[in-house]
């Protein structure tokens, strides 16, 4: 089976499993790699369901605070074709330019916080000025960053435009446990440079915070930025154990070509020996 096949077949059983924005993101790299009639046929059949999914979920990120990823999807919606209130959007715009402003004053910026940060400061409410509120169960919300993690901070603050210091920042976030903050830190390197690495560490962080679909976009990308992270597809495998089985075994078959004497290519073999047990029974 070619590449192009394997993502269309894919893209289809993941929209029958209502993984609609998955399905559409395989598509999309279908039609890259040479299927344009199939996949842009099937892209023109999902568009409009694919379309109300993303509106369900920017009223989700609305609800949850996050006026810039609600506007991402709804926008996205828009370009679709869908009919999206104007008046929503501008509001949505409003909250958006006033949460990445104030998400850039504290990443940033560590001296004008004493060099204390909020942690999960993207949980927080936010009024309609922008003002953040903390959670009334959060009582340990600031705290003191290791002296590590204050040094590379330092680095990223000075070097703003440095891809490596901000992709380092983003890293050691991560390595804290600042999942948030870690998400926000990579994606300001990925303004700055679109690398494997860093579409891996995304991969990784949304898979941690639960969110597959985002998990399997970022990890997808980082395999097609770098055809040899075998760790992007043992985790691509790994994610795809709950979504579509085919495609899980794919990846960790790929996973063991790179490298078969590494230990990520030991647990593809241990996943790869559990899918096979469960469909023999």
């Amino acid at each position: 089976m070619t590449m192009k096949d394997f993502l269309i077949k894919t893209a289809v059983r993941l929209k029958e499993r209502g993984y609609y924005r998955l399905s559409f993101w395989f598509l999309e790299r279908a039609k890259k790699m040479g299927a344009r009639e199939r996949a842009e046929e099937l892209l023109e059949k999902q568009k409009h369901e694919y379309a109300e999914y993303l509106l369900e979920k920017a009223r989700d990120y609305e609800r949850k605070g996050d006026f810039t990823e609600a506007l991402i999807l709804a926008e996205r919606a828009g370009e679709m074709g869908e009919d999206v209130d104007e008046e929503w959007m501008e509001d949505l715009r409003k909250r958006s330019r006033k949460q990445k402003e104030f998400e850039t004053r504290l990443l940033l910026n560590p001296a004008s916080m004493g060099f204390q940060f909020a942690s999960n400061y993207r949980k927080w409410l936010f009024s309609l000025t922008g003002t953040p509120h903390y959670s009334d169960q959060d009582d340990s919300s600031r705290k003191v960053l290791p002296p590590e993690l204050l040094k590379t901070w330092k680095e990223a603050y000075n070097k703003p435009e440095n891809y490596e210091a901000q992709y380092k920042l983003a890293l050691n976030f991560s390595v804290y446990g600042y999942i948030w903050e870690a998400i926000s830190q990579a994606q300001r390197a990925e303004e700055l440079k679109k690398t494997s690495e860093v579409e891996f560490l995304l991969g990784m962080l949304y898979m941690e915070m639960g969110d597959k679909e985002k998990a399997g976009e970022k990890l997808t990308c980082a395999v097609e930025l770098d055809p040899e992270n075998q760790a992007a597809y043992y985790f691509l495998g790994k994610l795809f154990l709950d979504l579509d089985e085919e495609a899980s075994l794919h990846y960790l078959r790929r996973c063991i070509e790179i490298d078969p004497s590494s230990d990520l290519a030991e647990n593809a073999l241990d996943l790869l020996g559990g899918i096979r047990k469960e469909v023999e029974v």
